[in-house]
């Protein structure tokens, strides 16, 4: 069975609402100092909310009368709250959703749609190739989740969160009213510490925590909004899979090829984020950033790993990254990322391939080709499987350099080593052509700029 498929069902399997119970809303009490309501002093009753005042700070609590329909928020020095046993997250919730929840209740309906659009939203990105696949990352970010959060949420039903890592370089993340949490390999990529993606981790919790896709859900469209989105999605996936046919053009490789953009923007797209809810308002960001913070000052000791460990774990969407940005031309951001892992000898055969390309891209001067060289040099001590791109690579930058014999002798064993993948079945036709034609032409000697009295300035 592929890869992809045991992810879609092992994700269906633990968010299908035909396996979840109902779940009750957290209590709190409170005994009475002084006469509430139709309530008198001395009375135990139950604590339907929280806030704050917004004159003095102090905490004021919600009671209701006996009579439906009658409620007041009374200051904190006329009650006295039994022991609540809360944990972080609980008191996050009856903070911002218990007096909501507790009038209204679970809207089952608002709840249910919302659960659909978080599978549909994974189905269609695992459908089309927009997951992330690389299972010790995946695992060590639920090791931070559930250290950051490890009961299940306060929900209709029960619910437990769960992880998508998107191919994307925007620095993007969102959750859903389900647990699931959505980031970008190009967001953990640019993190620096543990602490940066705890944060992250933190603030996505309390999006959920506080139900900001609920209150932000627009009750007037269901269905037909569904429609739309995954519709979108499908004819966007069509036009993207042709373009990038065409760009790869029988090339035997994939790791170098850029993720398919226009399906990438789609799915984080402003309009994407506010038909699931997840457009979130500039207070609710600051509440949740807030939130996050006061998390790791609560609990520090959930920042294990320093800055070294740390980046191992995440290497994999460094990597990626560093490949996307290079085919999205912005050479200076992949070569910062590719170097990060090269200074921290983390860099793999395929890094160092790409500092090769960048190297050749932004600079032409004999110091900068000799330093191309040496990235090649590296990658082929690090490679544990043929890399033939490393032969074409070396062949163009043997020819800049002039050394004929030595960049005839590098296109020929990329031209063997694509023969070998074709008796593999690989479809290397197109790739082969055009080797062999390059070959056939022989080019003649042509003197660099700096023989032709052109001076080359050095790099700084």
């Amino acid at each position: 069975m592929k890869t992809s498929n045991i992810f879609l069902i092992l994700f269906i399997f633990l968010f299908s609402p035909t396996i979840t119970q109902a779940q009750e809303t957290i209590e709190v009490y409170a005994k009475l100092l002084y006469p509430v309501l139709d309530h008198s002093a001395g009375d135990t009753v139950r604590v339907n909310g929280v806030k704050s005042n917004p004159t003095t700070g102090k905490k004021q609590y919600l009671i209701n009368s006996r009579i439906v329909g009658s409620s007041k928020y009374v200051n904190e020095d006329r009650l006295n709250i039994f022991d609540e046993n809360l944990d972080f997250w609980e008191r996050i919730w009856f903070e911002y959703r218990a007096e909501e929840v507790n009038k209204n209740g679970w809207e089952k309906d608002k709840r249910q749609e919302l659960h659909e659009d978080a599978i549909d939203y994974y189905s269609q990105a695992l459908a089309n190739n927009m997951v992330f696949q690389d299972d010790l990352l995946y695992d060590y970010l639920y090791q931070l989740l559930y250290h950051i959060h490890p009961t299940p949420l306060v929900k209709d039903k029960t619910t437990n969160f769960s992880l998508v890592i998107l191919n994307s370089t925007e620095p993007t993340s969102f959750a859903f009213d389900n647990g699931m949490i959505v980031l970008t390999a190009g967001l953990i990529a640019s993190t620096n510490s543990e602490e940066e993606l705890i944060n992250i981790l933190a603030q996505n919790v309390a999006h959920s925590v506080m139900e900001h896709n609920l209150v932000n859900l627009n009750r007037a469209i269901k269905q037909e909004r569904r429609a739309r989105i995954w519709g979108t999605v499908a004819a966007v996936a069509s036009a993207t899979a042709m373009a990038v046919d065409q760009a790869q053009n029988g090339t035997f490789h994939d790791y170098t090829l850029a993720a398919d953009l226009g399906l990438s923007v789609y799915f984080l797209s402003a309009g994407t984020l506010g038909n699931i809810g997840a457009q979130y308002t500039d207070l609710q960001k600051r509440t949740a950033k807030v939130i996050g913070e006061n998390y790791l000052k609560t609990y520090p000791e959930t920042v294990v790993l320093d800055d070294y460990s740390f980046t191992n774990q995440i290497a994999s969407t460094i990597s990626f990254t560093a490949w996307q940005e290079y085919h999205l031309k912005n050479y200076s951001y992949a070569q910062m990322l590719a170097q990060k892992l090269n200074t921290l000898n983390m860099a793999t055969d395929k890094d160092f391939l790409l500092l090769s390309k960048i190297q050749r891209k932004i600079s032409g001067d004999r110091n900068s080709n000799q330093l191309a060289l040496e990235y090649i040099e590296m990658a082929k001590k690090k490679s544990v499987n043929p890399l033939p791109e490393l032969y074409q690579e070396a062949g163009m930058i043997y020819t800049r350099l002039n050394e004929s014999e030595k960049a005839n002798e590098a296109f020929l064993k990329y031209r063997d080593e694509l023969m070998t993948l074709k008796a593999q079945g690989s479809q290397v036709e197109a790739e082969l052509d055009r080797i062999n034609q390059y070959l056939q032409r022989k080019p003649s000697r042509t003197p660099p700029l700096a023989e032709k009295g052109v001076e080359i300035p050095e790099e700084n």
